[in-house]
């Protein structure tokens, strides 16, 4: 099953069956106003209960076998609605879905831009959620140092756990040169709001408190010290 499954998505990320169109947080609120719109969140049930779109349903991408069983009971007579946390998974579902004969619109901004637009949300919990590091811890630790390098990543993070060496690498050999300050995007929604960190892993590099550098993405320890030597000089 597994092997026909990533074979299915291989092709899917070669030959889309139907196109799939990227829409904003607009477009995505007036769909959540349709009570019969399919709308998938494909987080984790932990993500999911920490806030979620209204009229959404949670089928996590990472489970693979219970993703391409669930969708079974779909109506491919109707779009689907895809998102995530930052667009990654939702990217990859929406491939997964197109290539099964599914008309699919991928809110790539996810979560992060839903709440930076202050769409409303729904939590399970309650409204409870990590209190992460306030602003204001925040601010003294970029100037705790001259030179900080704040990493927001995640656990289920493909991208940030191919970075994670790279960081842990720099924060044990280059301590003397840049501190090192590792922020989880699941602990620290309302920072990443207030900083306006749309998608994960994201490095910022602060000299003296102020941005001297942003990367989104992996870029490489050469590229990352590159960027470090100049804040030292």
């Amino acid at each position: 099953m597994k092997k026909l499954f990533f074979t299915a998505l291989i092709t899917a990320a070669c030959f889309n069956v139907q196109a799939q169109e990227k829409i904003d947080a607009k477009k995505m609120e007036e769909m959540i106003a349709k009570p019969q719109t399919q709308i998938l969140d494909v987080r984790t049930a932990e993500e999911y209960q920490g806030g979620h779109i209204p009229n959404s349903t949670n089928i996590d991408w990472k489970e693979k076998e219970a993703f391409a069983k669930a969708i079974e009971s779909l109506d491919k007579e109707q779009p689907v609605y895809v998102y995530c946390l930052g667009g990654g998974r939702s990217k990859q579902a929406a491939q997964y879905l197109t290539q099964q004969g599914f008309q699919v619109f991928d809110y790539s901004g996810g979560m992060m831009d839903w709440r930076n637009a202050e769409k409303p949300e729904i939590k399970p919990n309650g409204g409870k959620e990590a209190a992460g590091m306030s602003t204001e811890d925040f601010d003294k630790a970029i100037n705790a140092a001259d030179v900080v390098l704040v990493n927001f990543s995640a656990a289920w993070c493909v991208p940030c756990q191919e970075l994670k060496p790279t960081i842990e690498k720099i924060e044990k050999e280059q301590a003397a040169k840049v501190k090192v300050l590792k922020l989880d995007a699941d602990q620290n929604k309302e920072l990443m709001k207030v900083l306006n960190v749309r998608g994960i892993p994201q490095l910022t590099l602060y000299r003296k408190g102020e941005i001297a550098w942003s990367k989104a993405g992996v870029p490489t320890e050469a590229e990352i010290m590159a960027e470090v030597d100049k804040a030292t000089k």
